[in-house]
């Protein structure tokens, strides 16, 4: 709860005005990571804290009425399967000039209550990639990333037209639990559980690298022109904004 507040809590409210939102969870394997997203019924983590604080921020604007969608991925190996719908996998990067960037054939909920947000999460858990080292019973084997999109409007009408005289607001609140970094010397890995480590610390090798760009100022749109050409490995960055978006395509 303390983390929450101190890191998270203010920018869920942000969201809710329409201001776009990412938080994540960064740290090498056993780290607490997962714990921290998503708690336990007794202490619950940023993740069902935050969806709380959504509808409890949007039950108190009573001059906007709301509609709200979900989804939830995962990025394993480099590739993006949707926990939503596990036979959906695979899945490919687009942008368009009505969408922006987004992930082709992601399924979206359309969600009225956190119960059954935290039931779709749930849901979607079960699917995710997980496996045994020797630092973690439980490891987990990719990146996730809970999105939700907040739509609003003003519910004053003119009654003349019957139409909302405000625009459409759109923001999105980006929820991610990625994978630890590791080293083969303590996790003992092989094999497959290998292959996801080294993934795993390219991705996150490459995550740094983006927010060190992004940090500096007068150089990050030199940068981000530069990599438009290119191609980022962390697939599960695709969601930490709209320019790291655009670093990673091919």
């Amino acid at each position: 709860m303390d983390i929450y507040e101190a890191r998270t809590q203010d920018i869920v409210a942000a969201t809710v005005r329409g201001f776009n939102g990412t938080v994540f969870a960064y740290g090498q394997t056993s780290s607490g990571k997962t714990h921290t997203m998503r708690g336990s019924p007794t202490e619950p983590g940023v993740i069902p804290l935050a969806i709380q604080d959504v509808f409890k921020n949007i039950h108190e604007t009573e001059d906007r009425e709301f509609l709200l969608r979900m989804s939830y991925m995962e990025i394993y190996n480099e590739e993006i399967n949707d926990l939503l719908v596990p036979e959906h996998r695979k899945l490919q990067i687009h942008e368009s000039v009505e969408r922006g960037i987004f992930v082709a054939g992601l399924r979206e909920e359309i969600v009225a209550t956190p119960e059954q947000v935290l039931q779709l999460i749930e849901s979607g858990e079960s699917h995710r990639h997980i496996g045994e080292t020797n630092m973690n019973v439980y490891s987990s084997r990719s990146h996730t990333i809970f999105r939700m999109v907040i739509e609003s409007r003003d519910k004053k009408e003119d009654d003349s037209i019957g139409l909302s005289c405000d625009a459409v607001r759109v923001s999105v609140l980006n929820l991610v639990d990625l994978a630890g970094s590791e080293r083969v010397a303590k996790t003992g890995a092989e094999g497959a559980r290998l292959k996801e480590g080294s993934h795993i610390n390219k991705s996150l090798m490459t995550l740094g690298t983006v927010i060190n760009k992004l940090s500096e100022g007068a150089e990050t749109q030199r940068f981000m022109l530069m990599k438009q050409r290119g191609r980022f490995s962390l697939q599960a960055e695709h969601y930490v904004s709209q320019t790291v978006l655009k670093s990673m395509r091919s």
